[in-house]
């Protein structure tokens, strides 16, 4: 029972810092060994301190240095004849201190955490801490918070296509960071694309800043802005149309759409290749509206017989003529 008495939370911080004797670590060693239970509060204490040696979260409060000073007061307590009681009052301090930095520091660490969301082979939404909510087309990536904290909501499209419906908060501008981009909003709708890194904003509700080195632009709704890699600024100019839309509203509408616009997002949402071999076939104006179910070869054949035109396969081309 006595040997048992040696075996306490001070003695097993002082192990856990490699601060003790041959014999101790022998003692705390034999102890861990002797059951189950003995080994898993052991544990438990090692994971609260591993935990609380990261914990910076707050500057003025210092886990380790608080610790240290119960560790002083505790040695000046074995230097006198004390209850035991009054030592382990100064224990449990000691182990206050590390589950408070141990338990805040994990609570930040997973609240700070970054979350990854990627669409894949199918069009995702997903609401963010804030009510915001975002829609990624097929193969798109995300990277968020897991809670917003800050001045600002950062988020980051690594690659795709995302439209983003972002809830107001004056205090906290929405910001979009894309390639070499940046897109910042309060409260607003619109649609994201980085393809191959070339950048396309469009705007459906609201006001949005976009930015590229020296360059800032603001767009209305009804407008967008294109950026090229290699261009000297950005080219704003008006939406001509909803094609954008397809992957959310499940619909390819075509409004007066020249032919070559509607092969442009054919290829995209079906991963094809479409070329159409006659320029003069380029703006011939389509009116109709086709579903993001139908299949290619059924789109492509409404288009022939709209346009009395021939769509012939060659290997992984399709070729309109």
């Amino acid at each position: 029972m006595k040997k048992h008495l040696h075996i306490n939370d001070e003695l097993l911080i002082s192990y856990l810092l490699k601060e003790v004797s041959v014999v101790q670590a022998h003692q705390v060693e034999k102890w861990r060994a002797a059951n189950t239970a003995n080994e898993h509060r052991f544990e438990q204490l090692r994971q609260i301190w591993d935990s609380s040696k990261n914990f910076t979260a707050d500057p003025n409060i210092n886990a380790w240095a608080s610790l240290q000073k119960v560790k002083q007061r505790a040695a000046m307590q074995r230097a006198k004849v004390v209850p035991l009681q009054n030592r382990y009052n100064w224990l449990k301090v000691a182990a206050a201190i590390l589950v408070i930095a141990g338990c805040a520091w994990l609570f930040i660490k997973q609240n700070n955490r970054q979350v990854e969301f990627a669409s894949q082979e199918t069009v995702k939404s997903d609401t963010l801490s804030d009510g915001s909510v975002v829609t990624l087309n097929k193969n798109a990536l995300l990277s968020y918070p897991h809670m917003f904290s800050g001045a600002q909501r950062n988020v980051d499209l690594l690659k795709g296509e995302a439209f983003f419906s972002v809830t107001p908060n004056k205090a906290k501008p929405f910001i979009i960071n894309t390639g070499n981009t940046s897109i910042r909003v309060v409260g607003t709708s619109f649609n994201v694309k980085n393809k191959n890194g070339v950048v396309e904003v469009i705007v459906e509700t609201g006001i949005v800043q976009v930015s590229q080195g020296q360059y800032s632009v603001s767009l209305k709704p009804g407008e967008m802005i294109l950026i090229q890699p290699k261009a000297s600024k950005p080219t704003k100019a008006n939406n001509p149309d909803h094609l954008y839309n397809y992957y959310r509203s499940k619909e390819f509408v075509a409004d007066n759409v020249p032919l070559y616009r509607m092969v442009e997002v054919l290829n995209e949402a079906y991963n094809a290749h479409v070329i159409i071999e006659r320029k003069e076939l380029n703006k011939l104006p389509l009116n109709t509206t086709f579903k993001t179910d139908d299949s290619l070869d059924d789109i492509l054949k409404v288009i022939s017989h709209t346009f009395k035109i021939t769509v012939e396969q060659q290997h992984d081309r399709i070729i309109l003529k």
